[in-house]
């Protein structure tokens, strides 16, 4: 037999599903939750009472005849299903439970209601131990239904279902229980008029069923769509109130699964439980979010819910943005001798959505929700972006791309202006930044600036070259990107958001040999392992040698004591405490020095004491001269007038004792710096006079 022979895909109703099979609930299938989510289970029935419309007022049937297609339901035969011919066989539940189950319960209480209980039974063939709906292997689920529809005569026994005589104690324990009962409930709320639901709802309400024959393919699928925890997916009913309001059922169903499909092929292979649903969850909210934020912005904040937001259309729109990303990352690298950050910004993707943590809905003017907001610009960016007139330019796609990603890596919060930001970026393009303007910060409460002025200068810079037509500008953008990409420079957060300009000198001289020589030297100052860390082999060099360059350290009151920091970094290269250029100048002589032990030794010639000095910088280059890398023997840091060193500096009377710590005096080996000078020169004493003994 061929493959194609052995599944089907059919449009059927009620009527034909719940009488031409016996649909179980597989054991590792999902537990019925729909009932415990007020929101969800009353948005499903309402929607499907509206869809339902008006009765005829004489015999209070529903007047229409239209069919309410509720979406897909999958299922396979169980391996031990040998015999082809009978009528009734069994078949494995895939995915659709939650709608499916909710109907059951629909069709019963309606039943009930119209004096049509013996006809419910009849259909789903009911006997004491089985019908053609059943939890075969969960035995108290399975109890429960048998019980609920052969004892249960009227609404009222409904409504007081727990005070059943044949209601055990243990059925409030089980989760799938309880959301049965709790449906009922809604379903009495929503369903309790005169209008004759129960022969509608078995003509009119329809899936559309793929059904395989083949145990294995079945079994695939099986685990594709359902290993996904064990609460329900927010997508699914998303999916189940789209499927209520779209047209196209059947399209809109396919397009459906092969996005799921996708989050299936990109889910958090680490994780326990394997999933499609914590990314596409997560990006179903988040689309909805940006829906939210364009249709309030500016305006009163407020929060719409997720389906009143969406359409097909409009997730499909936001997904094709998605897949383009995906699509055409090959083509975009293959331009580009540096282009290692657009893996990162997928990696970062998926990590965001398969994590599943981000509350897209958070208002975006609050302060303190700097996460959120960081990662709304980080997403929401792109997917702005994405349209019929951008996708033919993938590499303005990319640009863009890049524009957010250093946004993102420096913390930028600035929700409120990103409709606008992305709006000027389609109309002049990346790389124009005329008549834009300028501000240092970015963050959502102080402005909501276009540009800052790092950006300003680099991208002034790059338009000044592709307006010349420059054949190396992509090797330029290259090494501009390698060189913010190094740990120190790509995290610009209350760091002026500056990621280059502070050794790159975005100006007409700049070409692509000036590049690279600042690119190969700043990594060979501050070179990476292969895990991308930082390795600071050269640090207490570089701290010796800016010495003579300038003030450039953090200076802090740390309680009882002042303590200087010679090691921050990222704040050092951007001369962020300095009062001059102080890091900027050191790099500047840098490039064209040979070596940086060559500029270190030019620099730590004798430096004359000035004994009764105010100024520390003459101190700390006085200590330099003499101790050279040893000043930091214990790390980055000098204290200063702390309790337990209450003497005035042996060689500078004006200050207290000088010392070298570790950041702070619990536990390491303090080290007071006149004292290492002592020891230096006695050691200096010692050698010179054996070596005159020897002469």
């Amino acid at each position: 037999m061929g493959k194609a022979n052995k599944s089907f895909l059919k449009e059927e109703n009620l009527l034909t599903l719940l009488s031409q099979n016996n649909f179980i609930i597989p054991e590792i299938q999902r537990e019925y939750v729909w009932g415990n989510n007020e929101k969800v289970i009353l948005k499903f029935l309402n929607e499907l009472k509206s869809k339902i419309g008006e009765k005829c007022k004489c015999c209070d049937l529903p007047t229409s005849n239209s069919r309410i297609n509720i979406g897909f339901l999958y299922s396979y035969k169980p391996d031990y299903v040998k015999v082809q011919h009978e009528r009734f066989l069994d078949e494995n539940l895939i995915d659709g439970q939650q709608r499916f189950t909710t109907l059951f319960l629909l069709l019963f209480y309606c039943a009930l209601k119209e004096d049509k209980r013996n006809d419910f039974l009849s259909l789903i063939r009911f006997d004491e131990l089985s019908m053609g709906f059943d939890f075969k292997v969960r035995d108290l689920t399975k109890r429960f239904l048998l019980e609920l529809v052969t004892k249960s005569n009227s609404i009222r026994d409904l409504e007081i279902i727990k005070q059943q005589t044949w209601f055990l104690q243990d059925y409030n324990q089980d989760v799938s229980i309880t959301a049965m009962i709790n449906s009922l409930m809604y379903i009495h709320q929503v369903f309790n008029c005169q209008t004759k639901y129960y022969n509608h709802l078995l003509s009119s309400v329809v899936f559309w069923h793929f059904k395989t024959e083949v145990t294995s393919e079945g079994e695939e699928l099986y685990i594709t769509m359902n290993a996904r925890g064990e609460d329900l997916a927010d997508n699914e009913i998303t999916k189940a109130a789209l499927m209520l309001n779209g047209k196209d059922l059947f399209t809109s169903g396919k397009k459906w699964e092969e996005w799921q499909n996708f989050f299936w092929r990109n889910r958090d292979k680490n994780r326990e439980v394997q999933s499609a649903d914590f990314g596409f969850n997560s990006f179903i909210s988040c689309i909805a979010g940006l829906e939210n934020y364009l249709k309030y912005n500016e305006q009163e904040f407020k929060v719409d819910d997720v389906e009143d937001l969406l359409r097909i259309d409009i997730v499909e729109k936001y997904f094709d943005a998605f897949n383009f990303l995906i699509s055409n990352v090959d083509t975009f690298k293959s331009q580009y001798r540096y282009s290692n950050w657009v893996d990162d910004y997928i990696l970062e993707i998926w990590n965001i959505l398969n994590k599943n943590e981000t509350d897209w809905f958070i208002d975006y003017t609050d302060k303190n929700k700097g996460t959120e907001r960081n990662k709304m610009i980080f997403m929401w960016s792109w997917l702005l972006y994405f349209d019929e007139d951008t996708q033919d330019d993938v590499e303005e796609f990319y640009r863009v791309l890049r524009f957010f990603y250093v946004r993102y890596k420096n913390f930028n919060r600035s929700v409120s202006s990103l409709q606008r930001t992305v709006n000027l970026i389609k109309i002049n393009k990346i790389f124009d930044t005329i008549d834009q303007e300028v501000h240092l910060s970015v963050d959502e409460e102080e402005t909501k600036s276009y540009r800052t002025k790092n950006e300003t200068l680099k991208y002034s810079y790059l338009n000044s070259l592709l307006m010349i037509g420059q054949a190396d500008l992509k090797e330029i953008e290259s090494l501009i990107w390698k060189i913010e990409d190094h740990p120190l420079n790509i995290e610009g957060a209350d760091l002026g958001n500056i990621n280059s300009s502070h050794i790159v000198l975005f100006n007409s001289e700049l070409n692509l040999f000036n590049l690279r020589l600042i690119k190969d030297k700043f990594y060979s100052l501050f070179p990476l392992n292969e895990d991308g860390k930082v390795i600071y082999d050269n640090a207490n060099k570089i701290r010796t040698i800016l010495l003579f360059y300038g003030k450039y350290w953090t200076k802090v009151r740390a309680s009882y004591y002042w303590k200087y920091n010679f090691g921050d970094w990222k704040r050092i290269i951007r001369d962020s405490d300095a009062h001059d250029d102080i890091f900027k100048t050191f790099f500047h002589d840098f490039k064209y020095a040979s070596s940086l032990d060559e500029l270190l030794g030019d620099k730590l010639s004798f430096f004359d004491r000035n004994e009764m000095t105010h100024d520390e910088l003459e101190v700390f280059k006085w200590y330099a001269c003499q101790l050279k890398e040893q000043m930091w023997s214990q790390g980055q840091y000098i204290s200063n007038d702390h309790y337990n060193y209450t003497d005035f500096d042996q060689y500078f009377p004006n200050f207290k004792t000088f010392v070298n710590n570790k950041g702070n005096f619990n536990g390491g080996n303090p080290q007071i710096l006149s004292i290492l000078v002592n020891q230096l020169l006695k050691s200096n004493f010692t050698c010179s006079t054996n070596i005159q003994k020897i002469d």
